[in-house]
């Protein structure tokens, strides 16, 4: 069951009628959204996360595991709500450790670049091709290279006023780290964005812009929930730009996903 656990911050009203409406449904809590809660206890959404705070939980969703768990949800369920936990997880924890500062600068150098190279493997391709998208769309020059043969030959295209932008998880693949030694040669600005300290790119890199991915085997292996750090990276960027070039029409879709 659900209850306070911060005496010195009482639930208020609304916030007791979150928890008895959870503690009423706990049988169903495993498929029940947070939306679900808000209008089952006649609350807003913000007031349904303040009691689950309060009742010792860091989120809704690390509440919906733990009280699925306990309450006899199905195998199916539980895991599912998993899967939901670790998302918010990594979402948080990575919009957390990106720092504002290297948003700005990246973005900056980005509108100011003549050309935008990003550098990628794998399946971290496809946030670079979306993130590549973004870019044009915001008249940035960009292209994507996620070829080897390509980039053991980058010094012979590249120019000094170039920018690189590499995309990696956690830096596994040598031909970054060598792409990107050929591109400081030349004299181009880079900007890393990794979810591991310490790296060889990191050295070589202008800006590095750390996101958090769960540590996890299996997910890591199917390639699935880890890019969704540099996916919020990509769009912080990008975002950022948007305001900056176009105010009005970045504040409107702004306007427009809060509805």
């Amino acid at each position: 069951m659900l209850e306070c656990k911060d005496p010195k911050h009482p639930l208020t009203t609304a916030e007791i009628h979150v928890v008895d409406f959870i503690n009423e449904n706990i049988g169903k809590i495993a498929s029940l959204s947070i939306n679900d809660i808000a209008e089952g206890a006649f609350v807003s959404n913000a007031t349904v996360s303040r009691a689950i705070r309060k009742c010792g939980f860091s989120s809704f969703f690390a509440a919906r595991f733990h009280l699925a768990q306990e309450h006899a949800a199905t195998d199916n369920q539980i895991q599912a709500n998993r899967v939901l936990a670790e998302c918010y997880d990594e979402c948080v924890r990575t919009v957390e450790k990106i720092n504002v500062n290297d948003i700005q600068a990246a973005a900056q150098h980005i509108i100011q670049a003549p050309r935008v190279i990003l550098l990628t493997r794998s399946i971290s391709r496809g946030v670079a091709e979306y993130f590549c998208v973004q870019l044009i769309s915001l008249k940035c020059n960009s292209m994507v290279i996620c070829d080897s043969e390509i980039m053991e030959r980058m010094d012979e295209f590249l120019k000094p006023d170039d920018m690189i932008i590499v995309l990696t998880l956690y830096n596994t693949t040598p031909d970054l780290t060598e792409a990107v030694k050929r591109a400081r040669k030349v004299g181009c600005f880079v900007v890393t964005c990794c979810c591991r300290l310490g790296t060889d790119l990191q050295q070589l890199s202008d800006i590095t812009i750390f996101g958090y991915s769960a540590s996890k085997p299996g997910v890591r292996k199917a390639g699935f929930s880890s890019r969704i750090p540099l996916m919020i990276i990509t769009r912080c960027i990008a975002q950022y730009i948007a305001l900056i070039k176009e105010p009005d029409a970045a504040r409107l879709l702004l306007e427009q996903e809060m509805l």
